[in-house]
């Protein structure tokens, strides 16, 4: 009994560390990371923009974690005329009620420079019956990181 207990507790323990996604895994995959401040890898969001700027398909995923290193996974891709994105927050223990998963269709994705930050922001976003806006990525200017340095 003892000893199909440790091996059910390994294999649980096993499965859960599985199921995690953390920086290093958002790095190895090639995702822009937003780290509650700092962006890593904001180049291949630059390549995003740059193919949607010429009318391309293109496709991006940006990793967005918690100051306690929850995910929330955007995948957005782009037909050369609308932008669909994926909003993936079923690796993000603290999303309360919130949705594992969601779809939404935009028009439009907008960038806004302020002082020291820039803000892109999806817009036409259609949810159902509902048209919105959805705040994309915030890059503080003098943190647009390529990740060399590490976490």
């Amino acid at each position: 009994m003892k000893k199909s207990l440790v091996i059910l507790i390994f294999v649980g323990t096993y499965l859960l560390a599985a199921c995690s996604y953390d920086s290093e895994k958002a790095l190895e995959n090639g995702d822009v990371i937003n780290m509650n401040g700092p962006v890593y890898n904001f180049e291949r969001f630059e390549q995003f923009l740059g193919s949607v700027e010429a009318e391309e398909s293109a496709a991006v995923r940006i990793s967005n974690f918690t100051l306690e290193g929850n995910p929330t996974l955007y995948n957005l891709t782009f037909d050369g005329t609308r932008f669909d994105i994926e909003i993936d927050s079923s690796k993000n223990k603290n999303r309360g009620d919130h949705p594992a998963k969601m779809k939404m269709s935009c028009t439009d994705l907008v960038s806004e420079e302020g002082q020291q930050l820039v803000t892109y922001t999806l817009e036409g976003c259609q949810q159902g019956d509902t048209s919105d806006s959805f705040n994309l990525l915030n890059v503080l200017k003098e943190d647009e990181h390529d990740h060399d340095d590490g976490f």
